[in-house]
């Protein structure tokens, strides 16, 4: 038989250090194993935690652990007595609200409700061409928007004149040449050159 076997493990400094760190700040396992100066903090922390050879650390952490729970008296079913109590004392004071509150608190304890939030969609800045409009047509058949879609070119416009209409254009029956300046408060023409 092993002498070994029969003797408790001692906790070194560098377990000591991971110990205080995991039990009383507020670290992940890394950071503590990393903050007490191991090589290897992701490795080193999941061994301490879960391996058999240190059931030791274990212990010490639930220990601590359990202690820290008796000093502040916080245990699910101190949390859930007190809960009912408060939606007890509210319902008997006609406050409806703050009974709901406690109620859903205790709901929430037991896991029975869970606060999820989604989002759906990012900032329309995010998004790109094809998402926006996508967004847009999904928008407006949700609140049954027609066609928002406006042709803004104009109507060419139709001139009437001595029985001859063109789109747009107005003319005389005289052709002009062109180069030919014509003098329009006496109709006489004149060639584009000065004499």
């Amino acid at each position: 038989m092993s002498y070994a076997k029969y003797t408790k493990k001692r906790i070194t400094k560098k377990q000591r250090a991971f110990i205080d760190m995991y039990v009383y700040e507020d670290l992940n396992q890394s950071q503590c194993a990393f903050k007490a100066g191991y090589k290897h903090p992701e490795i080193i922390a999941n061994r301490l935690l879960h391996n058999e050879n240190y059931k030791h650390v274990q212990e010490k952490i639930r220990d601590l652990q359990a202690r820290q729970r008796q000093r502040y008296e916080i245990t699910f079913e101190k949390v859930a007595s007190d809960l009912k109590t408060i939606r007890d004392a509210a319902l008997a004071d006609g406050s409806f609200g703050a009974a709901v509150t406690a109620e859903l608190g205790r709901a929430k304890l037991a896991g029975l409700m869970v606060d999820r939030k989604e989002v759906k969609y990012g900032k329309i800045d995010q998004m790109d061409r094809k998402e926006v409009e996508a967004r847009l047509r999904n928008l407006m058949e949700q609140n049954k928007i027609g066609n928002v879609e406006k042709n803004v070119t104009p109507e060419p416009e139709v001139i009437e004149h001595d029985g001859f209409e063109e789109d747009g254009f107005e003319q005389d029956d005289d052709e002009v040449e062109p180069g030919v300046v014509v003098d329009e408060e006496d109709g006489d023409e004149e060639d584009g050159e000065e004499e």
